[in-house]
Order: structure tokens, then sequence, then C-alpha cells
């Protein structure tokens, strides 16, 4: 936690011109925003009312090449109270909204002043003749310098959505990761491939349940980004949703979402052909590696300057241990112990023999989570005051805490109900402890899908 991290990771509003709160005496002919990170050109807009009435002003435009300052060129404003909205999104995807206002006076008069020498200007005043916002001497520190600022992430319905996003990648990289770690391990013993066989085909009913709520999720959140966004105000032109899709760094990582989501349920198709058992399985591992991606590429790893394929590579690695793990135990619970206790024989030895095969996977899979949850944090904290100080932190202390909980479970299980397997009453313990792990795990998730919506200290 003493390491320093590259970049904040989440875009903020650095200053305004002019500041949230200010009185301008001067004439004022440019009204711009400045954010602490590049956000997208495309997605940016910036209106202005005056006494609540919309003023006609040109488009807004980028000030400067790097993606930061934007600014409307309003030309000489009359007296009166101001209010700018703007909207943007940054290269996580995340949407934020909000308005600072201001108010253009008459200029001062100073009668004590020397004839013919220029007025000093009033405390609060901003002058428009700064070429850029970067000399501005408005610090973005001042209480409200910066007006009103919405992350529209942080809505129940986007938290919803993730979560069940969430609940739909485990239960894809489950199904593979359990026939190839799981399955395919227990069919070394001719005793088991009955078994084996009988799961084999559950997991084909979980992975189309599962590509099936990936599918709704991928519906649910184009529709609230285009929402947020305000594209579904100027109608579903093929302009905004090509722009969405393709000029931005979130809609790649929604593409890439159904690419993979596609590619998961063909190979799954293919599993029950003939002849295409072992390539539709391949297809469907294959997919669940990109799948993997997707919320690194639109979370707050994209948004990590100068380290950011690191961050994406951790985070993926931790959606993908984190998969293998958790997905796999559900694997057991829905499928591998039915099957078991429905092919009859013996029943304990056969779910010990799984829960063995389970248990060697899921050490490597968690403590993969643990080495990149600390590695992907060191990325998003600057200091471990961050941690109790800001509301990102607290909620990762959380995490972490429900997440030690879901581990001591999984140890209890691999300690000391699995070596006690392969005796009456054996698998009632393994359910019992693992429905616990399994459902801390449920929250977990909950908490990660408000986790990632925080701005990062």
């Amino acid at each position: 936690m003493l390491h320093a991290s590259p970049a904040a990771a989440h875009t903020r509003v650095e200053r305004t011109r002019p500041a949230n709160g200010d009185t301008v005496r001067t004439e004022l002919t440019v009204v711009g925003i400045r954010f602490s990170r590049p956000v997208q050109a495309s997605l940016t807009t910036l209106t202005l009312l005056r006494d609540g009435v919309s003023v006609p002003v040109p488009a807004v435009r980028m000030a400067d090449s790097t993606g930061h300052e934007y600014v409307l060129d309003t030309g000489p404003l009359a007296a009166g109270a101001y209010e700018a909205r703007w909207r943007t999104a940054g290269a996580d995807g995340h949407v934020l909204t909000g308005t600072f206002a201001f108010v253009v006076a008459a200029p001062a008069v100073d009668s004590a002043a020397t004839p013919g020498a220029p007025a000093a200007p009033p405390v609060g005043v901003v002058t428009a003749a700064a070429p850029s916002m970067v000399t501005d001497t408005v610090s973005a520190a001042q209480p409200g310098a910066t007006g009103v600022v919405h992350s529209e992430t942080e809505r129940p319905l986007a938290v919803a959505l993730r979560w069940t996003w969430f609940l739909a990648l485990l239960g894809m990289i489950g199904v593979p990761a359990f026939r190839f770690g799981v399955l395919a391990r227990i069919t070394r013993d001719p005793a088991h491939a009955a078994t084996a066989a009988r799961a084999e085909l559950g997991l084909g009913f979980i992975a189309l349940a599962a590509a099936s709520l990936s599918v709704v999720v991928l519906c649910g959140r184009l529709l609230l980004q285009a929402s947020e966004l305000g594209l579904t105000e100027q109608g579903w032109s093929g302009a905004n949703l090509t722009g969405l899709l393709l000029r931005t760094g979130w809609g790649l990582a929604w593409v890439l979402q159904a690419i993979a989501t596609l590619a998961f349920v063909t190979g799954m198709l293919v599993v029950r052909a003939p002849h295409g058992r072992a390539a539709g399985w391949m297809g469907a591992g294959g997919s669940v590696l990109l799948l993997a991606a997707v919320p690194s590429l639109s979370g707050h790893a994209a948004a990590v300057e100068g380290w950011t394929a690191i961050a994406i590579l951790s985070d993926a690695l931790h959606v993908l241990g984190a998969g293998v793990w958790l997905g796999s135990l559900a694997m057991l619970l829905a499928v591998g112990i039915p099957a078991a206790l429905a092919s009859g024989g013996d029943t304990e030895g056969v779910v010990a023999a799984m829960a063995r095969a389970f248990s060697r996977m899921a050490l490597v899979a968690a403590s993969t989570v643990a080495v990149t949850g600390v590695a992907s944090s060191l990325f998003h904290i600057d200091h471990p005051d961050d941690l109790w100080d800001t509301g990102y932190g607290r909620v990762l202390v959380l995490k972490v805490a429900l997440l030690i909980g879901v581990a001591a479970l999984g140890a209890h299980n691999w300690k000391k109900v699995v070596p006690a397997m392969g005796v009456d009453g054996g698998t009632r313990r393994l359910q019992r402890s693992a429905r616990a792990e399994l459902a801390l795990a449920v929250v977990v998730l909950f908490v990660t899908a408000i986790l990632v919506a925080l701005p990062t200290p």
C-alpha cells in the first residue's frame, strides 16, 4: 500500500471557467470545463442556460489536443444568471453529468481609483482573457468550485445490471473450468464415466442459461448507456449507434462481450454435434478468456494512464480466477453432486473425487484472485489513508473482508470437509459448507458491482 499508483483511474472535473458561484464583471466570451483525464469528444456536451432559458451557442469544441478541455464560444454574454450543464464519458465508459453556475454582472466601478487607471477586480471575479484554463487562477480545490457532479453508474439499475453481468460471467467461466478441471479428471476412472457424462449434459443447460443472461445484460447496458448519454433523445440513428459502439472504449468492450457470448453459445451447440464435442469445448473455453477481459476494458483498469495494459491484464486474470474458483463451485453444486446422486452406485466416492479435483483447481484460482486483487488495488490507492477516508476505499475494505470470509469457508472445505469425504454424510456436509461459501461470494459480487462505479481516490 506504500506504492504510489501511476495515475488516478477515474475522470474528475479539475476546473470550470468561470468557477461555480463566481460573478464575472468583465466581458465573458468563453465558457469551458477541464477534466482530469481525456474524455470522449463525440460524447461530450456543454449547454448554457440564462435565467432558465437555453442560450443558442455553437457546439462545444475541444480546446486542446489531449481531450482534457472543452469550451463554448459564446460571444459577449449579457448580464444575468447562467447555468452550464455538461455530460461526458471517460475512457472507462463511466458517464458523468454535472452543472456549474455563475453570474454575469455589469463592470464594477471604483470611485476612489486614480482617473485613467484600471480598477482592481473584486474578489471572485474571473476574467475571460486567459487563453487556457490551465493558467486560470481558480483552483478546483475551492469548495464548490466545479459545481455539482453526478456519476450515472451509481444508479441502482446500473448496479443491478453489473451484478447480473458478474453472475452470468462466473457461470460461463465456471462451465468449461468444471469440464476441464473436474470432469476430465474423474473420467480417468471408468467407474465415474456415467456420472461425468450426466454432469456434462447438465453443464450444457447451465451454459445456455448463463449466456442468455449475458444477452439480457447486453441489451440492458446498451439502453442504459445510450439513455445516460442522451442518445435516446436524439433518436436511434445509425451514426449515434456506430459512434457509441465503435468509437469508444466502452462500446468496444460491449462488442467484445457480444462476440464472445456468441462464440460461447456456438461452442456449446457444437458440443452436441456427433463429432464436435472436443472442438466445441475448446471454443467455449477460448471464448471465456475474452469474456474475462470485458469488465477490465470498460472499468477502472482502462483508465489507468501509463500502465493500462498491465492494469487490464491484472483485472482480467482477477475475473478469470474468480470465475474458475466460484464458477466451478457453483457447477459442483448445480450439476456435479446432483449427477452423482442420480447415477447411483458409489455416490460418496464419486463426489469425493470431484471435490478433490475441484480443490486443487480452486487453490490456484483463489491464489490468482488474491495476487491480482492486491496488484489492481495498487493502481487505484495512492495512500493507506485512502482506505478509510474515501468511499472507494471503504467499499474496497468491505469487499476484502467478505472475500476473506469466502476464502476461510473454502479453506475449511479443503482442510476439513474434503479429506473426510467418502463416508456416509460427507456429501451433505460438503453441500452445506459449499452453499455458505457460494452465498457469501454472491454478496461479494454485489459489493464489487458498487465498487467498480465509485471514483477512485
